[in-house]
């Protein structure tokens, strides 16, 4: 199945999916891709409010804090506590049982809804298969986490400006590491070591992340073509080319660049949309980001 990412409206309600007070967010941005939620909620400032959920069949929910000093009380009703969330710090939670909590002071959470079936396709994601449930926990830290999120950060805030293979690659990232980190596996069914990929197998891999027939392939489509998992694929694409399956594309965008910027007098914003680009903006970052210039100086240089 494809992935699709998409933003998700956000509903001119008093209250949120998550319960929370929309009034005095900062920030509330949604991402949706296969199986995971990725939102962005913040507030600055003496913030106090109180979030509730009913029990619902909606899966988990990730929560990561990207400042210190959150204060936080409540919780299910079995697990009630008064915690004090800084920079990293993480919990999970159920969706399918009551959660009310008491907000003190700003705050601001990467969170990750994981839908009911996020488990159960695990083998789609990791090679060490559905394993264990992930663990709950409330205020473990998790900087690794935290890293990732900011990497996702601005896709959340402008996501028309980045390429879906970066989101998908950035969410299957994350997918991998909840169930790496925070779920165990029974002894004797860790996957196999990731090898490189045969030569044909690396050149349809190629073709189809080349490929501009309608859309570009997902990595679930160009995995499940060559009878590997999505992580599996991703590492052994890796392992063979020494870059991710994004990385390359991106190198392949910005030779064609190259190409065309030292022998065609095309325009930078005919050049952008032939390589792929979204728009001028976004490959003049990407090509100065690769090669210390930018496109039109480049340009001048080569001739």
């Amino acid at each position: 199945m494809d992935t699709m990412v998409q933003t998700v409206p956000q509903r001119a309600t008093a209250m949120d999916s998550l319960g929370c007070s929309t009034a005095s967010l900062s920030a509330d941005h949604v991402l949706c891709t296969e199986g995971l939620t990725f939102r962005r909620k913040s507030a600055a400032g003496t913030y106090r409010s109180r979030v509730a959920t009913p029990a619902q069949d909606r899966g988990l929910l990730v929560g990561v804090s990207l400042v210190d000093g959150h204060h936080r009380r409540g919780g299910e009703a079995r697990r009630r506590q008064d915690r004090i969330f800084d920079r990293g710090d993480i919990y999970i939670r159920d969706f399918d049982e009551d959660y009310a909590a008491e907000l003190d002071g700003s705050f601001d959470f990467f969170l990750i809804e994981l839908s009911t079936g996020f488990l159960d396709n695990a083998e789609q994601i990791t090679d060490r298969g559905r394993g264990r449930d992930l663990t709950r926990v409330q205020g473990k830290r998790d900087q690794i986490l935290r890293h990732l999120a900011q990497a996702l950060l601005p896709a959340l805030a402008q996501p028309g400006e980045f390429d879906p293979l970066f989101v998908e690659q950035m969410a299957m990232a994350i997918g991998a590491h909840l169930l790496h980190q925070h779920r165990s596996a029974p002894t004797g069914t860790a996957g196999p070591e990731a090898c490189p990929l045969p030569p044909l197998a690396i050149r349809r891999a190629k073709d189809m992340l080349m490929s501009d027939d309608g859309e570009r392939p997902s990595i679930g489509n160009i995995a499940e073509a060559l009878n590997l998992s999505r992580h599996g694929f991703f590492r052994a694409f890796r392992d063979s080319t020494g870059v991710t399956p994004y990385q390359w594309v991106l190198n392949q965008r910005i030779d064609h660049a190259r190409r065309l910027l030292a022998t065609t007098d095309l325009s930078l914003v005919e050049i952008a949309l032939t390589c792929g680009f979204s728009d001028q903006s976004h490959f003049t970052r990407v090509f100065g980001r690769i090669e210390g210039a930018s496109p039109g100086r480049w340009r001048e240089r080569a001739r």
